[in-house]
C-alpha cells in the first residue's frame, strides 16, 4: 500500500483499507433476465468465497450477459478483480456499477480504496464523500477518507475521521489500528500504543498492529517492548515486509549491524519496490564497511523513489560523520 516516505522516522507503518464483503444478489422484479443473473451471482459469490477468482469472473461475466443493466454484477466482478491486483479492470467495472446505480453506496466506498491504491487520492477523498453523504452511518466510509486524510498530510482531518469510524463500529480492529498510526504520526505515542493495544484486544492475529505498535514503543525509548511486538507480528506473519523493516530499525539503534542488514534484507525480498529499505540497508552497510554495497542501494533507492534524494543525501552525510568520529574514514 502506498505510503508516506518514512525515511525520517525510519519506521514503516500498515495501513488497511476497509473494502466491505462482497454484495449478494439483491432482489430484483421477476423476469427471466434478472432471475439468470441473480443465479449467476449467486454461484459467481460461491466460488468468490472458495477464492476461485477466475471461475467467480466467469460467472459474473454471464450475470452481465443476462442483464447489462444489472449494477450488482459489475460490482462483484470488480471487487474480484481487485482481489487477483487488477485495479485498472476493477476501477471500470465499479465505474459501471455507480452508472447504472448511482446511489450503489457500496461501489463508492470500494472504488475509493481503488483510487487510494493507484494513487488517485482526490478522486478517492471525492468518493469517500459521496458515500457519507449517501449512508452517514457507514463507519468504513469514513475509515477510508481518514486513511487518504493521513496520506496527504491532514492528520487532524484524519483523526477526526476515525473517530467518527470507531463511535460507529467500536469493534473494528483495523480501525484502532489506523487511527493508531494516525496518532503516531503526530507525536502522540501514548495514543498510538493505547489503540494498537485496542486493535490487538480484538484481534490477536492481526499482525500489523502488533509492529505498529512496537514503532511507537520504540519512539518511547522502551527497546524491549518494541522488539517482543516485532518478534509477535514476525511470528503471526512470516511474510510482512514491514515488520521485518521496523525491526531491522530496532538492530539498528542498538548498533548491531549484521542483524539490521539481515532483516532489512528480507523486508526487501518481500517488498522488492520498497525504496526506503535499500535506503536503510545501505546505510547500515555504509557504517558497516560495506561501501560498493551500499552505493549500490542508494542506486536502487533512487531509482524507485527519486523524491527520496534530499532526504538520503542527508543521512549518508550522517553516516559518514559517525565513520569520522570513529576514525575510520577521512
Amino acid at each position: 500500500m502506498k505510503r508516506t516516505s518514512i525515511l525520517a522516522s525510519f519506521i514503516v507503518f500498515q495501513s488497511v483499507l476497509c473494502w466491505l464483503s462482497l454484495a449478494s444478489a439483491v432482489a430484483q422484479p421477476l423476469n427471466s433476465r434478472s432471475a439468470t443473473a441473480n443465479s449467476y451471482i449467486e454461484r459467481g459469490n460461491a466460488w468468490f468465497a472458495k477464492g476461485e477468482w477466475e471461475r467467480a469472473i466467469a460467472d459474473f461475466d454471464l450475470a452481465i450477459a443476462s442483464d447489462p443493466n444489472f449494477a450488482y454484477g459489475y460490482y462483484n466482478r470488480a471487487v474480484t478483480r481487485y482481489r487477483q491486483g487488477n485495479l485498472d479492470r476493477a476501477l471500470a467495472d465499479f465505474d459501471r456499477a455507480i452508472q447504472l446505480n448511482p446511489r450503489f453506496v457500496e461501489a463508492y466506498v470500494d472504488r475509493s480504496g481503488v483510487r487510494y491504491l493507484m494513487g488517485d487520492l482526490d478522486g478517492a477523498i471525492s468518493d469517500s464523500n459521496r458515500s457519507i453523504e449517501l449512508d452517514p452511518k457507514l463507519a468504513v466510509a469514513w475509515g477510508n477518507r481518514g486513511l487518504v486524510r493521513g496520506l496527504k498530510g491532514d492528520h487532524q482531518g484524519a483523526l477526526a475521521d476515525f473517530d467518527r469510524a470507531v463511535k460507529l463500529d467500536p469493534r473494528r480492529a483495523e480501525t484502532y489500528n489506523n487511527r493508531g498510526v494516525a496518532r503516531f504520526r503526530v507525536g502522540d505515542w501514548d495514543g498510538a500504543i493505547s489503540d494498537q493495544t485496542r486493535a490487538i484486544k480484538l484481534k490477536p492475529d492481526f499482525a500489523e498492529p502488533w509492529s505498529d505498535r512496537g514503532a511507537a514503543r520504540q519512539m518511547k525509548g522502551d527497546f524491549d517492548g518494541a522488539l517482543a511486538d516485532y518478534n509477535q507480528s514476525i511470528k503471526l506473519n512470516p511474510r510482512f515486509a514491514d515488520a521485518w523493516f521496523n525491526r531491522a530499525t530496532y538492530w539498528k539503534a542498538k548498533g548491531d549491524l549484521e542483524r539490521a542488514e539481515a532483516d532489512f534484507t528480507v523486508a526487501i525480498e518481500l517488498k522488492p519496490h520498497l525504496a526506503d529499505a535499500y535506503a536503510q540497508r545501505g546505510l547500515v552497510r555504509l557504517l558497516n564497511g560495506k561501501g560498493s554495497e551500499a552505493e549500490q542501494d542508494f542506486a536502487r533507492c533512487l531509482t524507485l523513489d527519486k523524491n527520496l534524494k534530499q532526504s538520503l543525501e542527508r543521512l549518508i552525510t550522517e553516516a559518514k560523520q559517525q565513520l569520522a568520529a570513529r576514525g575510520q574514514i577521512r
